[in-house]
């Protein structure tokens, strides 16, 4: 009969790879006798468990659980076990199904929250979201709002293993905050205009991510609380069978929590970053809720005049309808109806208002003021004024070029009623910079309503249109493109609304002039400039190939007088150029009524000593 084997020799000999699950499970009760005792001899119920099968964690006394001696060859004790039992046990929770889908779909949407960040940047140059959507705002929120969505997601995946309570709490808070940010933009009529329906698809995305992150935090730290408190149980349970002291079953219990350097260097970093990312979407998301907040109380402002009105266009380019802002004074005389197009950066509602709005300066003036002081004179007839796409109280006008603004403002004054009675006199196109670029096309599509020009310090194709190197345009598109997609985080307005330097008006009326420039103040503006800024960096843009068209049609035999900064001349040679070909070129011998040079006057020349001028010259046109 062949001699038994020990235990001792079978735990002596090489050890098989168990799996993390196996692992786990090794510190289970004994079940197999004392090795010294005859093989057919039962155990007796006091005798003393000095060593355990091969499933036991070791076999060695109770001085030997604490000093490291007495045990099995090759099998160590609990104190030693504990480390690697704890890591295996934590790595095995993540291999579960729950956890593993978690991750997937949380991947998924941070992916698809990247995606749809760069898709809304370029939407905010391009604007390709309005051939879907009938959108009229800015695009800058919505790029925001995705943006957070991807950033806290990224955290989420990166650090999906050794998550951190501080990025859930600064996750759920964020979470909480998009809440309002709904409701505003939807129940809010101004912000309803100009945000919805593109704004709902980044707010259900991120808060899609939103919601995952914080499902996946809570799932892992769960997960891993209840296999320390498992496997903190065996080790206490094999422990107490081995007699150790206390002390052992502490050393064994603080070994499962134990990282080493490694894991404390990956578990601070991971707080650090979870901390700062969550920080990070929660003040973002803080200061878009601010800013449409301010966005929403200042919607609820009435028009500026009571000759306003919003009247309903959709242009061939566009299609979507939009609302534009044309302000008409009322007038019993038969003189030729002035219609005034401002200068760029300049809502033309600013002259109706007798003075300028906070914060500027003292001894300012509003852009085309003049004119609306000659009506109150009685010494001109009726004067119409208005917000171009994306200026003052008007919506933005998707993909907008000067064939796109011209027909807006021949709608808005057709469907106001205004071309009707103007049918007899003709109207009298006074563009002011920019401005100017606009009453010729306007003009060249509508020659028959024309009765004379007044332009002042016109911008033309020569002075308007660049064609600079791809450095050169891209250094110009981000110094418009980035300021601009700051406006909604409200790092401007909020300030000016707590130091109360700007009302409800002027943050809607925001200007470049009169200084100090609040253009800063207005989202909408700074999306408009950002369109002509594009606009005018390329001779083959939409805008330059309009107005070139416009040339054949242009009626240059109508009256008209032009007015420049001589100042400008001498300081710039294309600018003087540009004035001399708009004078002698596209006003033609017989239609040139006059070309007066203001000396000391920048480029709004009926400021100071060319105001006197500006009347004179509206004036004799009403005579032509």
């Amino acid at each position: 009969m062949s001699k038994p084997t020990s235990n001792r020799s079978s735990v002596s000999s090489s050890p098989t790879r168990t799996s993390p699950a196996e692992e786990t499970t090794t510190l289970l009760p004994p079940t197999s006798q004392h090795p010294h005792a005859h093989p057919h001899t039962p155990a007796h119920p006091h005798a003393r468990k000095t060593s355990i099968s091969t499933r036991s964690v070791s076999g060695r006394s109770v001085a030997g659980s604490v000093r490291n001696y007495g045990a099995v060859a090759g099998r160590p004790g609990p104190v030693e076990q504990a480390p690697r039992v704890s890591k295996l046990g934590q790595r095995r929770i993540l291999t579960t199904f729950p956890l593993q889908a978690t991750f997937f779909i949380l991947t998924l949407l941070t992916f698809a929250s990247f995606v749809l960040s760069l898709i809304l940047l370029l939407n905010t140059v391009l604007d390709f979201s309005v051939k879907f959507l009938p959108y009229r705002g800015s695009g800058f929120a919505e790029f925001w709002i995705s943006l957070i969505g991807s950033w806290i997601g990224l955290g989420g995946v990166l650090f999906f293993s050794h998550p951190s309570y501080l990025f859930f709490l600064t996750t759920l808070i964020t979470l909480i905050l998009h809440i309002p940010i709904l409701f505003l933009a939807l129940l809010s009529p101004s912000l309803k205009r100009s945000h919805a329906p593109l704004i709902l698809v980044p707010l259900v995305l991120t808060g899609s991510t939103l919601i995952f992150t914080l499902l996946s935090n809570f799932l892992v730290r769960r997960a891993k609380k209840q296999e320390s408190l498992r496997i903190s149980r065996m080790l206490t349970e094999a422990a107490g069978r081995e007699r150790a002291s206390e002390e052992g079953t502490a050393r064994a219990l603080v070994g499962v929590q134990r990282k080493g350097f490694w894991g404390r260097i990956l578990g601070f970093f991971g707080g650090v970053f979870g901390l700062i990312a969550g920080l990070a979407g929660l003040v973002l998301v803080s200061l878009l809720l601010v800013d449409l907040s301010i966005s929403a109380y200042d919607g609820s402002l009435p028009l500026p005049s009571s000759s306003s009105q919003l009247v309903k266009v959709q242009p061939s380019s566009s299609q979507w309808p939009i609302n534009i802002h044309l302000a008409c004074t009322s007038s019993n005389s038969s003189l030729p109806i002035i219609v005034y197009t401002s200068s760029s950066g300049v809502p033309g509602s600013l002259a109706l208002l007798p003075s300028p709005l906070p914060p500027a300066n003292e001894g300012s003036e509003n852009p085309g003021r003049w004119l609306f002081d000659l009506q109150e004179q009685g010494r001109v007839g009726r004067i119409c004024t208005w917000d171009r796409p994306g200026y003052g109280f008007s919506d933005v006008l998707s993909n907008a070029d000067l064939g796109g603004i011209a027909d807006s403002l021949w709608e808005a004054l057709s469907n106001a009623g205004v071309i009707r009675k103007s049918k007899e006199e003709g109207l009298i196109m006074v563009g002011e910079g920019y401005g100017g670029l606009v009453s010729r096309v306007f003009a060249s599509r509508h020659p028959s309503s024309i009765h004379s020009f007044l332009h002042l310090d016109a911008q033309t194709a020569s002075t308007y249109f660049h064609e600079p190197s791809t450095t050169q345009f891209l250094s110009r598109l981000s110094s418009r493109l980035f300021p601009s997609l700051l406006t909604p985080l409200s790092l401007n307005r909020l300030p000016s609304v707590l130091l109360r330097r700007s009302t409800s008006l002027s943050r809607i009326l925001a200007s470049s002039h009169p200084s100090p420039s609040t253009a800063r103040l207005n989202e909408k503006l700074r999306k408009s400039r950002l369109q002509e800024t594009i606009g005018s960096q390329s001779r083959t843009s939409a805008s330059f190939r309009v107005l070139l068209e416009s040339g054949y049609k242009y009626p240059s035999t109508k009256p008209a007088i032009v007015i420049s900064s001589e100042k400008r001349m001498r300081e710039d040679e294309n600018w003087a150029e540009g004035q001399r070909v708009l004078a002698e070129e596209v006003t033609s011998d017989d239609g040139l009524v006059d070309w007066i040079k203001v000396d000391k006057v920048d480029h709004f020349v009926c400021e100071n000593d060319g105001r006197q001028i500006c009347e004179d010259s509206i004036v004799k046109l009403l005579k032509q």
